[in-house]
């Protein structure tokens, strides 16, 4: 599989970046933002400043989808004090001759030809599966944060630097058998050997580590979440596919020059018990795009007005997070000609709770253990960072300390809640989902004249925090947007 979005380029007209090129120029990026911009990626505009470069042509060339020409390559590797080598740069057609020599099979692996940033996080994960020669790696986040397309991404960038890559993903939870064989009936012809796959799994998993061991595999497997069990702590596997845990964990142990790359909502047990900064396991916890990302997300889907401030602050709101950004941008568009601020009005009101938006987090949420949503549910109504210690105090189901601490832990590897220096908080798009989640609760209760648990969560919330979370409550069971339950085309719904 080739990348989709690169134009068939001229003989002879303009370079890209190689991957050894793409490296260098990254490392050196990342010590210039470490030393002059607070540890912060740089904008297009920043680079702008430091390159002499368009916009254009610093998308280009950190893209490495399109030909630029030499020089242009050479001032920006200039504005990190970097000289430009030989094999540092190729013509486009190059790239596709090596990757036609490779053998590959994408299956159902998504277009990744419209795709916004992430230089910073393909930089460590191809230093982590290159030049550390990690054997398994992790790429972990909530739905919809772009894993995907990251590994897709990734893939293609590295994909001449392994003799083998295959795609396969776990959305419809595949039994490890059926996996396996549907990889080995790719692999072992590859091999020049006998191409009959074993009956038996055992048998199956020792050809699979043959061939990574003998020949340099790329295998990368998409949605691991769907394989591990909902309702109870973070890492267990549904039953009868415990088995892949023996998989990963051998991955992880046994030497070979292959590397397995997940992408999954919440992390395995056996990648928290391997993973380590100097081990050949590791995870990379990815978070949104930046506001201007997320802005280019926007205006490629069409025209919006709205100041600096108020792109920001919209971006932020929704965690940087890509398919939800691409559902306010089709609302937005649709309902309220592109405005920015009325959308930021919404936001105020905590009305702008998409419905396409609600399922997604609706599957994540349900996939918790009671423990784990009461502790949620608490965050979203006290609104503030909160510690430990009152969690445990507050949260009525903890039994002892060591339940609090687990489900802390396990709302962790499942990327639902935030941790900073005065405490545990939630991001503003997952507490617009739990706020309306009990807004329908208390709404369900004044109906029936049941009791009002809802009202228990209240108790210990002073001052302006229970102020607006009760007003959250009442105008989340009141208000109804006449977008609000507007859905996507089958085709955007279906990646959600």
């Amino acid at each position: 599989m080739s990348d989709k979005c690169t134009p068939k380029s001229k003989r002879g007209r303009g370079v890209i970046l190689t991957t050894k090129g793409w490296q260098k120029l990254q490392q050196a990026m990342l010590l210039a933002e470490s030393e002059h911009n607070w540890g912060l990626r740089f904008t297009r505009e920043q680079l702008n400043e430091r390159t002499g470069l368009s916009l254009q042509t610093i998308s280009r060339i950190l893209k490495r989808q399109e030909a630029v020409d030499k020089l242009s390559i050479e001032y920006f590797l200039r504005a990190f004090s970097l000289e430009l080598s030989q094999g540092d740069f190729a013509p486009p057609i190059s790239h596709q001759e090596e990757v036609a020599n490779k053998a590959q099979d994408w299956d159902e692996a998504v277009d990744v030809s419209v795709f916004f940033g992430r230089e910073q996080e393909l930089a460590q994960l191809q230093q982590w599966i290159l030049e550390d020669n990690c054997r398994l790696v992790t790429v972990l986040g909530i739905g919809g944060i772009g894993k995907t397309s990251l590994a897709v991404k990734l893939g293609l960038q590295i994909q001449t630097e392994f003799e083998v890559v295959i795609w396969r993903s776990l959305q419809n939870a595949p039994s490890l058998e059926d996996l396996l064989t549907s990889i080995l009936s790719f692999l072992l012809p590859i091999q020049g050997k006998d191409t009959a796959i074993p009956a038996s799994l055992d048998k199956k998993l020792t050809s699979l580590f043959k061939c990574l061991k003998q020949q340099r595999c790329l295998l990368i497997l998409d949605n691991a979440e769907t394989i591990l069990d909902s309702g109870c702590q973070v890492g267990a596997y549904q039953t009868g596919y415990d088995v892949y845990g023996q998989m990963l964990k051998a991955i992880g142990n046994v030497p070979h020059q292959s590397c397995l790359l997940l992408t999954s909502r919440e992390k395995l047990r056996e990648i928290a018990l391997l993973e380590g900064e100097r081990l050949p396991v590791r995870s990379l916890q990815l978070n949104g795009l930046l506001p201007s990302e997320g802005r280019e997300l926007f205006e490629y889907k069409g025209n919006f007005t709205g100041t600096e401030a108020e792109w920001n602050r919209l971006v932020k709101h929704y965690g940087g997070n890509p398919l939800v950004l691409k559902v306010v941008a089709t609302a937005t568009q649709e309902f309220l000609n592109g405005s920015i601020a009325t959308v930021l009005e919404y936001i105020e009101c905590e009305t702008a709770l998409f419905e396409d938006i609600r399922n997604l987090l609706e599957n994540q949420f349900n996939r918790l253990s009671l423990l784990e949503q009461e502790v949620i549910q608490w965050l979203a109504i006290n609104r503030e960072p909160v510690t430990l210690e009152q969690l445990n105090e507050k949260v009525a189901t903890i039994t002892t300390k060591r339940s609090l601490l687990d489900a802390i832990n396990s709302l962790m590897r499942r990327s639902m809640i935030v941790q900073s220096h005065i405490g545990f908080s939630l991001e503003p798009l997952i507490m617009d989902y739990v706020t309306g989640y009990l807004a329908e609760l208390h709404q369900s209760e004044l109906t029936q004249n049941s009791k009002l648990k809802t009202e228990s969560l209240f108790t210990g919330i002073k001052g302006e925090s229970q102020r607006l979370s009760k007003v959250g409550l009442r105008n989340m069971s009141i208000l109804d947007l006449p977008f609000k339950c507007k859905r996507l085309p089958n085709n955007e719904r279906q990646k959600v």
